[in-house]
């Protein structure tokens, strides 16, 4: 069965809907599927972090304003008129994957968001239901996530715990880690905030960002790390995970944590209470401050407590999201929707 994943940014962006295709891409590929990956040459703010050939292997990648797909199943990560650059030949199963979180904001985001997010958010308001119509499945990441469609199917995103698992000691002195790039959506100016208050307060932390360009005066700054292997390490050597995010669909950098061992303190929006995971929430600044110097204080007085969230936070993402329990969900999935056309 040939089955196409198309993009509706480049691959090279990094984020972690392009991580979620290239994962599923080299699972389809070893089960056997003629797969390839098509995406669209934009990327938000011209990022390019990654190098296709790294994480593809030898599975085809094309990159244009305009695919003719062959294939049986087409799985197009919607945007409105997605399948305007994305057409599909005669019996093509198409999907529409829902994994940018601007559709389900509660309200119309900032201009810093981006102008084409924006406007994707307004046109989905508008067409969305007549848009989304022309699929013949929607697939989403998240049980939080309602759209109109007879036929939708949820798969979780995943991680795999063979490879997100404690592979580094904990730093010598606290550290608070965000993974992400420093966006509205992802709440880095809250991290920025986070930071610069306890620093007021005197409070001995460190701080370190992955995926940052920019950061502030007390922020370390890792880059990006396309390698999951070092990945895992960073988020192992932390002792808190600070992910502030605004919207999401799901929260890949949630799981990925909490499989290295990292607790994570997070926004209590409904995609993130919904994964039904030992979180820690805040809703402001001073919030998340406090929960901060709680973990901070729990780890260095009551360490056995520490190590229980520690445990609990990674039995709980081995039961629901390891890439071995759902990625056969998703293949089933799609070869039931084929088998059926």
């Amino acid at each position: 069965m040939r089955i196409a994943l198309c993009l509706h940014i480049s691959l090279t962006y990094g984020g972690g809907g392009e991580k979620w295709a290239w994962s599923v891409s080299r699972y389809l590929k070893k089960r056997g599927y003629d797969v390839e990956i098509r995406a669209l040459p934009y990327t938000p703010h011209g990022r390019r972090v990654v190098d296709p050939a790294k994480v593809l292997g030898d599975t085809p990648y094309y990159e244009a304003w305009t695919h003719t797909v062959h294939a049986d199943v087409a799985y197009i990560f919607y945007n409105p008129f997605a399948y305007i650059f994305f057409r599909c030949t005669r019996n093509c199963i198409r999907i529409a994957g829902m994994h940018s979180s601007v559709y389900f904001l509660p309200r119309t985001p900032p201009k810093t968001y981006g102008f084409p997010a924006v406007a994707a958010r307004l046109l989905y308001k508008v067409i969305g239901l007549s848009d989304l119509s022309l699929y013949d499945a929607v697939h989403v990441v998240n049980k939080a996530i309602r759209v109109r469609h007879p036929n939708v199917f949820y798969v979780p995103h995943f991680v795999d715990t063979n490879t997100y698992r404690p592979l580094a000691k904990k730093r010598d002195k606290f550290t608070v880690l965000f993974v992400g790039r420093p966006s509205w959506q992802k709440g880095g100016d809250i991290f920025v905030k986070v930071v610069e208050m306890l620093n007021k307060r005197g409070v001995d932390i460190e701080f370190l960002c992955v995926g940052c360009t920019t950061h502030g005066p007390f922020i370390q700054s890792a880059g990006y790390i396309d390698s999951d292997h070092e990945l895992a390490k960073v988020y192992s050597s932390a002792h808190i995970t600070l992910y502030p995010s605004r919207a999401d669909t799901f929260g890949l950098v949630i799981i990925e944590s909490l499989a290295c061992g990292t607790p994570v303190i997070t926004t209590p929006i409904e995609t993130h209470v919904s994964l039904e995971l030992p979180l820690l929430y805040a809703s402001s600044v001073e919030g998340f401050a406090e929960k901060v110097l709680e973990v901070k204080e729990l780890y260095e007085k009551r360490l056995e407590d520490y190590q229980r969230l520690v445990d609990i936070g990674r039995r709980a993402v081995e039961e629901l999201y390891d890439v071995k329990r759902v990625l056969p969900k998703f293949e089933n999935a799609i070869t039931s929707l084929a088998n059926k056309r």
